[in-house]
């Protein structure tokens, strides 16, 4: 639950460059959180047995303890993070339930709330609505066990309203607008990084997704670049107009798209010129690749060709670059059109089908 949110919100934070200056903000919020406690342990309306103590000074230092994890330890997955939130939502209620009076204990509730901004930000609506479930239970419950020992629940809701309030309804009004604006991102995004004529990427999404794809694998991979481009196409738009063009790469683009195979990125580059970029474990991969490229050098009516590129290079070679496998296939493309166009040619092998 929630990992799509994570990772949304992580990559918003790491390319604006505010991953820091938020683990650091978490980090304080845990200090304080132990001072918090500190604080209590001597106040009049802190606790006033060795119990009510013992937890408070357990809260403590867990809190000095995970403000060291977030100062010191690389950015969480989604597991820990949830993990975090489960922790600070039993830290603060336990913080709650030691104070000696009832008002004490519903204001100290009040700290759960901003573990619900954490949850809306970074972990999407389900965890923080478990997360509100639990803060609402907390002070219900609170408000009950004061209630039974005779303070009236007209005081009672002067603290345990504004508690509900910041608790619950802050977070997830919070968490609408958070969503909507996930939404509208994600549409902007997808809308500057596709291209509107074959819905496929175009350059800037093909990057973009290609260190998506990078950053997700371990071990070095070998990277394959194939570049397409339709024989005689300013011939088909000069002949029959460039809807007949348009026509064309649509139908290039859909069988593209069709063919390529989960993890492999399709995308428009420019002009008649179609890619696919994918990340494979060993050359066999590549082989298979080749022998799905081929029926893409006709078009399904066998009325055109198309010449394909193809430049494959390991990601730990030394002076990698992406940019250099596109020319490599270009070049390759290129030699392919040379020789009579609707082949596969590849960088650095003899010239042939492939």
């Amino acid at each position: 639950m929630g990992v799509r949110e994570f990772a949304f919100a992580t990559r918003a934070l790491r390319e604006g460059r505010m991953m820091g200056a938020f683990t650091r903000f978490i980090a304080m919020a845990c200090f304080l959180l132990a001072m918090l406690c500190v604080v209590t342990a001597v106040i009049p309306m802190g606790p006033d047995t060795i119990a009510g103590r013992a937890i408070l000074l357990t809260v403590a230092v867990s809190a000095v303890l995970m403000g060291l994890r977030w100062l010191f330890t690389p950015w969480p997955t989604h597991g820990p993070a949830v993990v975090f939130v489960v922790w600070a939502d039993v830290a603060v209620a336990l913080l709650s339930m030691v104070m000696s009076t009832p008002e004490a204990r519903l204001s100290s509730a009040l700290y759960l709330g901003l573990n619900g901004i954490f949850a809306a930000f970074l972990l999407g609506p389900r965890i923080l609505l478990a997360h509100c479930v639990f803060g609402a239970v907390v002070i219900a419950a609170i408000t009950v066990e004061g209630m039974s020992s005779g303070v009236a629940l007209w005081d009672l809701g002067m603290f345990a309203l504004p508690a509900l309030a910041w608790v619950v309804f802050v977070p997830l009004a919070g968490c609408v607008l958070i969503t909507s604006g996930r939404r509208a991102l994600r549409a902007t995004v997808r809308s500057a990084e596709s291209d509107p004529l074959t819905g496929l990427w175009n350059r800037r999404g093909m990057l973009s997704a290609f260190g998506r794809a990078v950053r997700n694998v371990s071990e070095p991979q070998i990277v394959a670049v194939a570049v397409f481009d339709i024989d005689k196409f300013k011939q088909l738009n000069d002949t029959h107009g460039h809807t007949a063009g348009d026509g064309a790469l649509i139908a290039l683009a859909q069988r593209l798209r069709a063919m390529a195979q989960p993890g492999e990125i399709p995308a428009r580059i420019g002009g008649d010129e179609l890619m696919l970029v994918g990340l494979y474990s060993d050359t066999d991969d590549i082989d298979d690749l080749m022998l799905r490229l081929t029926p893409l050098t006709r078009s399904a009516e066998g009325d055109l060709t198309v010449s394909i590129g193809v430049a494959s290079e390991r990601t730990d070679e030394p002076h990698f670059l992406v940019d250099d496998l596109v020319r490599h296939a270009d070049t390759a493309m290129y030699r392919a059109k040379r020789t009579g166009g609707g082949r596969c040619s590849v960088y650095g092998r003899p010239e042939g089908n492939g």
